[in-house]
């Protein structure tokens, strides 16, 4: 399987800091812009992540830092031959082991107090695809001018079938809370050639909506028009994207 990939991470424009942070196989990208042409070894694994930060003074920052190199080494010590119940118990005991350690530094530091961060990301095992989703980033599928959000927001809004807009409270972190749940998802069925896969933090998605980024992608796929796009609605967070091609 080959990849063509673009990745943003972008302050945007009302933020001093840049709380979201890229995992793009060993890369880990903030503050930058960078393409990627990936040849999936059937027997590596890798992944593509977007983590959206939150926290006291720089501790948003440290936290999606953390959350992203916990989910780095993790990748790289993925053994051979895992059946998904095995796979989803991996990634389940990561995430609640980096909860804890964030939990643990907030307690014992009052400026880091709440920190805390989402974590979108795909990742492909063995001629598969999974997503793994805490919070409210985003993983869509774009395919043939149609654009379908596959991940689920863990928020307020969301369970009250409200926009999103409507609510920031997120419900569910790693970090910044009592517990942590992921979504551990098989989308192998779900994807098919030329099909793209788009991972994003909420500096895109609350900024402009699906329509709007559906019709930047149906035009010319690419992260400088939704970047510009999120900019020109206001730009009012940190905007990641992640665009992936299926080749």
């Amino acid at each position: 399987m080959d990849l063509e990939i673009s990745a943003i991470c972008d302050v945007g424009l009302k933020r001093k800091n840049n709380e979201d942070i890229i995992l793009i196989g060993n890369a880990i990208l903030r503050d930058e812009e960078k393409n990627f042409s990936v040849e999936i070894n059937p027997s590596g694994p890798f992944i593509a992540a977007v983590a959206d930060g939150m926290g006291g003074h720089k501790a948003g920052e440290l936290a999606s830092a953390a959350v992203v190199e916990r989910m780095r080494i993790r990748i790289n010590t993925l053994p051979p031959g895992l059946s998904f119940k095995e796979l989803k118990n991996i990634f389940d005991l990561e995430v609640k082991d980096t909860h804890e350690n964030l939990c643990e530094i907030g307690n014992t530091d009052d400026s880091k107090k709440g920190m805390g961060s989402t974590l979108i990301a795909v990742v492909f095992y063995e001629n598969k695809i999974f997503m793994i989703n805490a919070g409210d980033s985003r993983l869509y599928r774009f395919r043939r001018g149609i654009l379908k959000q596959l991940s689920r927001d863990h928020s307020l809004a969301e369970i009250m079938g409200h926009n999103r807009n409507t609510s920031h409270l997120i419900l569910n972190s790693i970090g910044g809370g009592e517990n942590v749940f992921i979504d551990f998802v098989d989308l192998t069925e779900s994807l098919l050639e030329d099909d793209y896969i788009l991972l994003c933090s909420d500096g895109l998605s609350d900024m402009i909506t699906a329509e709007e980024i559906e019709s930047i992608l149906d035009e010319d796929p690419n992260i400088i028009g939704l970047t510009e796009a999120a900019k020109k609605a206001g730009g009012k967070d940190n905007i990641s994207i992640v665009l992936i091609k299926i080749g």
